[in-house]
């Protein structure tokens, strides 16, 4: 399994067609093909036969890894990602198997225990910590480059306390992985999208709302091929509008969430492209700049 950074491109699911599961009429799977995740897909209930989808892409493709961005999952919430090898989902190709969204509480250890009173001990689970009511993200990486066309998604969260599961925005993309990792010096931040009036007075009002994550990587170094071949055709294809996935640390799952995200490429780095060679060079620096999509 690769540490290097990665860049998930050419959504596949754009060209895809959702089926399966039991899903509200005004907040159908057909939500899932726009890139605002607050505009979900909500299932009818919890029950496990209405929380699963089915994806059936337009051809093959080979990924890294697949993203599941703003969820309401629980902390006691599993998922299983199936895939098939025909478009009638019988001929089961491989599965992860469940998987835990959260962590679970050490019962070995008595002081982690919350008060018997708490959902959070009768779940058994650590508490996902969520003030702008974001949801939570997942990220599954394979261990070897995967082909995929015929994709089962299915959660199972029947303790939910909204009665339902909602998922924003899926992406199976191409991956990029660069044959030399970024540089040691990538700067994370949040802007603040929350907004204040004041009146004549001084007294301030404010109007919360949920920060965007940005980062910066770069490369002091690059073989030509790669940025005039991989990360052109990214630019190309996907300027300042169209939502990649970014992750920093694809095997971190745990500080590692934050520094993956749904993003946009906040600025185009064309001109570092242009500027890259002279003569006999064979590299050149270049870096992204990404912000996140909401």
């Amino acid at each position: 399994m690769s540490t290097s950074f990665t860049l998930y491109h050419s959504n596949a699911v754009d060209s895809g067609s959702f089926s399966g599961g039991a899903w509200q009429p005004n907040l159908p799977l057909a939500n899932l093909y726009v890139p605002t995740t607050t505009r979900r897909a909500r299932s009818v209930d919890t029950q496990l036969v209405s929380t699963q989808f089915k994806l059936t892409m337009a051809e093959p493709l080979t990924s890294r890894g697949i993203q599941i961005v703003g969820t309401n999952l629980s902390s006691a919430a599993q998922y299983r990602l199936s895939w098939y090898a025909d478009q009638a989902f019988t001929l089961l190709n491989g599965t992860t198997g469940f998987i835990a969204v959260g962590s679970s509480i050490d019962w070995t250890n008595t002081l982690e225990w919350f008060d018997w009173l708490s959902i959070n001990f009768w779940l058994g689970a650590e508490p996902f910590f969520d003030p702008d009511n974001l949801g939570r993200d997942i990220k599954y990486t394979f261990p070897i480059p995967t082909s995929l066309q015929f994709l089962k998604i299915e959660f199972d969260d029947t303790t939910n306390a909204d009665g339902y599961v909602e998922v924003g925005y899926l992406f199976v993309g191409k991956s990029f992985i660069p044959s030399i990792n970024v540089a040691p010096d990538p700067t994370f931040s949040r802007i603040s999208l929350t907004s204040m009036q004041q009146t004549i007075g001084g007294s301030q009002y404010f109007n919360r709302r949920a920060s965007r994550r940005h980062m910066t990587v770069s490369w002091p170094i690059l073989p030509r091929e790669e940025v005039l071949g991989d990360i052109d055709q990214i630019i190309e294809i996907h300027d300042i509008d169209r939502p990649v996935f970014v992750d920093l640390d694809p095997d971190n799952q745990d500080s590692g969430l934050k520094t993956s995200f749904l993003a946009r490429l906040q600025q185009l780095p064309e001109a570092k492209l242009l500027e890259a060679y002279l003569e006999s060079d064979t590299g050149a620096a270049i870096g992204f700049e990404f912000i996140q999509v909401l």
